[in-house]
């Protein structure tokens, strides 16, 4: 049988360590590097696991020489992408995932406001207004979902038809994108801090009565709009600039790329708890929003939700990588 030298060709082939491998047939490097030398061969479960990753037949892959028959399941190359298309694509995907967030931050500032008047309207049209805050800021947030789920799934459908990008940005084009690139995080991240800075300020000075007000807390609520806004603009410009990084980065980008259409065992377990927290998120959102009235603070629950799954991400990552 050339089990040995089969895998290890296939997955020399396919630019995958014995760590990789090892993680996604959930076994050990050592038993790996034991099927590729010989010393062992691995169980039938296994086998069939290492057919449906490698695209073989298990005939192929114990009886054929693959190594010297590399067109009969060598898999087709990736489509070469020249860097106008590859640019067109993240353009147009940097685009929309920024203007969705801009949308849903936005649509709080919205809210925000709209519970400002509504403090300040008579009694006959405060719930009303309270009620049009509310499904505002479902619009925002479902032409957010929108954007997210349509361009989100094309994006998917290009980096699997073209898995390895090839031609770049020339050198000119990536120096002068970083000098943008420091510059407007700098600007974004600074832009953040004023906008906190004026809410506490404001809110100091109210407190202090220094600012004369008879409704004190309608004008907390067009302060906290406006710092709002200014997140919405500051946090979508930090979205388009990120993406548009990957852009620059084609080694970056075909690494995650690889390591995205190839997900490990870990990975696709962070991905089901995120998924699980956000459900959680906007379920306690609706329960709060029907049965409490709550819509207004309940709506913390997705940033909540989202620096949750971040952590999870983060501490998913740095197991992947060791």
């Amino acid at each position: 049988m050339n089990i040995s030298q089969n895998l290890q060709y296939l997955r020399k082939r396919d630019k995958i360590t014995q760590e990789e491998l090892a993680d996604r047939l959930g076994v050990s490097r050592q038993s790996v590097s034991k099927w590729e030398t010989g010393e062992a061969y691995p169980e039938t479960d296994k086998l069939i696991t290492l057919c449906d990753l490698f695209g073989v037949s298990l005939d192929e892959l114990m009886r054929t020489d693959l190594t010297a028959t590399v067109n009969i399941s060598e898999e087709p190359k990736p489509k070469a992408c020249d860097g106008g298309i590859f640019a067109a694509e993240m353009d147009k995907f940097s685009r929309a995932i920024a203007a969705g967030v801009f949308l849903i931050l936005f649509g709080v500032a919205v809210c925000v406001a709209l519970a400002g008047y509504s403090l300040m309207a008579s009694e006959k049209y405060s719930e009303l207004i309270s009620v049009m805050g509310a499904v505002s800021v479902l619009l925002f947030v479902a032409v957010a979902v929108f954007l997210f789920i349509y361009f989100g799934i094309e994006h998917d459908r290009f980096r699997k038809e073209h898995s390895v990008i090839e031609y770049g940005m020339s050198e000119d084009e990536i120096k002068a994108f970083s000098k943008k690139f420091t510059l407007m995080m700098a600007a974004l991240v600074s832009g953040i801090l004023v906008g906190v800075i004026l809410l506490v300020t404001m809110s100091a000075l109210i407190d202090a009565e220094i600012i004369n007000t008879k409704n004190q807390d309608a004008v907390y609520c067009f302060v906290t709009a406006v710092f709002f806004v200014i997140l919405a603009v500051c946090v979508g410009g930090l979205t388009y600039y990120g993406i548009q990084h990957s852009k620059y980065d084609l080694a970056e980008y075909n690494k995650q790329t690889k390591k995205e259409l190839n997900p490990s065992p870990r990975s696709k377990l962070k991905d089901a708890i995120c998924g699980a927290v956000m459900m959680f998120a906007t379920a306690l959102f609706l329960i709060l929003g029907f049965v409490g009235g709550w819509w207004h603070p309940a709506w913390v629950v997705f940033p909540v939700g989202g620096i949750i799954c971040g952590i999870i991400g983060a501490i998913m990552n740095a197991k992947d990588d060791h």
